[in-house]
């Protein structure tokens, strides 16, 4: 079998609703060797709000991001969309055929992957299948978290570690990144390996819902896994899971700001505030999607607009796309139809109406990793809403930025499954800022 095919059938284990529709063809997989010699750039700048001229100059000495055809691979996407008919293309979509197709690549994967990365490989994702427990937290059949503890019988005296996998909105299943359980299971946290339904029977808003359900639920059946202040510790998401992930975060700010606006008048009357979802301690996007309309020019690009379900999860439209982005809706949250003026996550100075709360109080602290080499999510993605999020932010360090040179897309979970860089970053020196840091009061 040709090299470019075993890697490819890798890929699908890790990230398989790239496979077949993309979103993560790699001519090839770096090998265990490239690992080591990958170097992490920390752009963060915790004092301070950066100025355009050190936007600028965070990235001038790194590769400009992979430009939609500089993946050969992804002649076959434009030539099917240049020749299938429109209609088929997105029959195929809609009526979830791909997304089966995609997810069934899955069985394809086992053969390479257990001799890519020998039988250990499989016995250890057998030894997590028998210690994961499933959780349902609705009637339909993805929405259910699979419960990973460190060891049977024991408590995770680290916590829990919520994880969303990703898929192009339209694919995947929690046991297949089961293995990326791994790296926090070793030090001692439950993970919690969110499932929730993927397009078509869901868009992006069904899904950021589900993520909220699904912590929920873990904070009713496990609060022994909470944290002193009632806190799933990390929220780490991979790709379109990045991205909902962030939307949950942020609709989850803005109920928690309107909460806070309300309870002055509320506890005049006697009333109890009740916290709207279950708080986390920290999100980690990895190689997430956060600016839509300008990913969706890139999925043109590279061919996939018609297969792909970021048209109509996030959609309809240019204006349904700006909505989906978590840069717009930093933006505002006031509602449109009602005419109220948009409320700002952050005051423009102290004299500023208390109204006008800083985004600080109702967000967890905040980690973006991304691979410079990524031609399926173009690291800019992630500069876009690190600068945007800093922006709202009266503390910026919160706000942490990581780029990883040569790694790509799916390399990020592989190296959660299997070591590399990717999982390096959690113990890094220069990420303890994020991991370590108590809150301020």
């Amino acid at each position: 079998m040709p090299s470019w095919s075993k890697h490819r059938l890798i890929g699908a284990f890790a990230f398989v609703g790239l496979v077949a529709t993309t979103f993560a063809f790699q001519p090839h997989a770096p090998s265990r060797a490239a690992f080591s010699r990958t170097t992490l750039r920390d752009s963060s700048s915790p004092a301070a709000s950066l100025t355009n001229t050190e936007q600028s100059r965070r990235t001038s000495d790194l590769p400009p991001p992979p430009c939609p055809r500089s993946n050969p691979a992804d002649d076959l996407f434009r030539s099917i969309r240049d020749t299938w008919p429109v209609w088929f293309q997105n029959f195929l979509r809609e009526s979830g055929l791909l997304r089966s197709v995609e997810d069934a690549l899955i069985l394809l994967a086992v053969p390479e992957l257990l001799r890519t990365y020998g039988p250990h490989a499989i016995e250890t994702f057998v030894q997590l299948s028998k210690r994961t427990t499933q959780i349902p937290y609705g009637d339909h059949s993805m929405q259910f978290v699979d419960l990973i503890e460190p060891t049977d019988g024991s408590s995770a005296n680290g916590g829990v570690v919520a994880f969303v996998h990703g898929g192009a909105w339209g694919s995947g299943k929690p046991w297949m990144y089961r293995l990326a359980a791994l790296p926090f299971l070793e030090a001692n946290q439950a993970v919690a390996m969110l499932g929730y339904r993927t397009y078509p029977d869901a868009d992006v808003n069904g899904q950021a819902e589900d993520i909220g359900s699904a912590l929920d639920v873990i904070a009713r059946t496990r609060p022994d896994l909470l944290d002193d202040q009632g806190r799933i510790d990390a929220l780490v998401c991979h790709s379109s899971g990045a991205h909902i992930g962030l939307l949950h975060v942020l609709e989850a700010a803005r109920a928690s700001f309107a909460m806070e606006r309300n309870a002055t008048a509320l506890s005049t009357t006697g009333s109890v505030v009740m916290p709207t979802s279950t708080p986390i301690g920290r999100f980690v996007g990895i190689s997430g999607v956060y600016c839509i309309p300008s990913h969706y020019e890139y999925e043109r690009g590279r061919g996939v607009d018609q297969l792909s379900s970021l048209r109509a999860a996030n959609g309809p439209g240019h204006d349904g796309f700006r909505e989906a982005s978590p840069v717009y809706r930093l933006e505002c949250f006031g509602d449109d139809n009602d005419e109220e003026e948009c409320v700002l996550l952050r005051a423009e100075s102290d004299e500023d109406s208390r109204e006008a709360m800083v985004l600080d109080n109702h967000v967890p602290d905040m980690l973006f990793v991304h691979g410079v080499d990524d031609n399926v999510v173009q690291y800019n993605q992630t500069n876009i809403i690190v600068d945007a999020i800093r922006s709202s932010l009266g503390e910026p360090g919160r706000c942490q930025e990581v780029l990883i040179e040569n790694i790509g897309h799916a390399d990020t979970v592989l190296h959660l499954m299997f070591g590399g860089v990717t999982r390096d970053v959690r113990s890094a020196q220069n990420l303890k800022i994020c991991q370590d840091r108590p809150r301020e009061p």
